[in-house]
């Protein structure tokens, strides 16, 4: 089990990815990211921890006992992007495309500080990696 150190104040301190599988959710993250995940105490979220420790769940949008306020979070490409820090911004896009998920920008370079990247995951959302250089 992965223990859980809060990050200081003013910090994002939880993600909440909407999914319409849990278990194929599970598997793409796990594989592109190693994210870890607690066992199961609910048919509509998963909890998963970063190796950094953030924490975060998958929800499903679609089961019978899904609160109203996480069905209303489909799956999205579009809003906010969330960009996920990794060692080798091309190596984790294979792995995205391996795991199901697709790179809808491969890797630009902005400026001379950051190699960022774009996928959409095995759900439809939208999310980033980046690497500072």
């Amino acid at each position: 089990k992965a223990k859980f150190v809060p990050p200081p104040p003013n910090s994002f301190a939880l993600t909440s990815i909407p999914v319409l599988d849990l278990q194929r959710a599970q598997a793409f993250y796990g594989a592109v990211f190693s994210w870890t995940f607690q066992p199961q105490t609910s048919s509509n979220q998963l909890i998963f921890f970063t190796p950094s420790s953030v924490m975060g769940t998958l929800s499903l949008v679609s089961a019978p006992d899904t609160p109203a306020t996480e069905a209303a979070a489909a799956p999205s490409a579009g809003g906010v992007v969330n960009y996920i820090l990794v060692q080798d911004v091309e190596a984790t896009l294979q792995k995205v495309t391996a795991a199901g998920g697709k790179v809808v920008k491969e890797m630009w370079v902005e400026g001379t500080h950051t190699e960022l990247g774009r996928f959409c995951d095995t759900e439809g959302n939208l999310g980033g990696v980046l690497k500072w250089l």
